[in-house]
């Protein structure tokens, strides 16, 4: 991991128990997904990661609410300064704040890397371990277990959608399939 990396997902980890969301398994389960296209699309492992740890530093785990709606730019915003302090090139930070901005496909992708990062966010809820993570998360929330399930397949649906890399696409398929299976 290299110190950028650390530097932001400390940021990241402070944040999400400041905000009590998201579920930080879910974090890093983009995280991990995040480096794995990296790698496979020979691309900036590091920014990428960077992107996926700045995109929910503002964030809440009231569905629907304010601040999830506005969370893309708040979180860009937020990162900022925090990019400025450590001292990230011109041209990396327009990336990184690109990818945070662009992750719930309202706004384009200026890069391969936003593509990627905005892949990997996604992928994490087209997942078996995704699902289930975060299917616990909303019932300790309060969710009854049946709106949780709803929430959880409603995602799945909403994150699906904005996979535009082939390879996540062809694996989220078979994901999705043992999800609907699931519940």
């Amino acid at each position: 991991m290299t110190k950028l990396e650390e530097k932001a997902k400390q940021l990241m980890l402070e944040q999400t128990k400041k905000n009590k969301a998201p579920a930080w398994l879910l974090t890093e389960l983009a995280v991990e997904k995040g480096r794995e296209l990296a790698k496979r699309h020979d691309i900036s492992e590091e920014l990428v990661v960077v992107s996926l740890y700045l995109a929910h530093t503002v964030f809440d785990p009231e569905r629907g609410g304010a601040i999830q709606k506005k969370h893309t730019l708040a979180s860009a915003d937020f990162a900022k300064p925090f990019l400025d302090k450590w001292l990230v090139s011109k041209e990396d930070k327009k990336i990184i704040l690109n990818a945070i901005l662009a992750h719930h496909g309202k706004k384009s992708t200026e890069s391969l890397t936003a593509e990627v990062m905005k892949n990997a966010e996604c992928f994490k809820f087209v997942t078996v371990k995704g699902a289930t993570i975060f299917l616990q998360e909303l019932q300790e929330r309060g969710l009854s277990f049946q709106e949780a399930v709803d929430y959880v397949l409603d995602k799945m649906e909403q994150k699906r959608k904005l996979l535009t890399l082939p390879d996540c696409i062809r694996e989220s398929e078979k994901q999705v399939k043992k999800i609907k299976e699931l519940f």
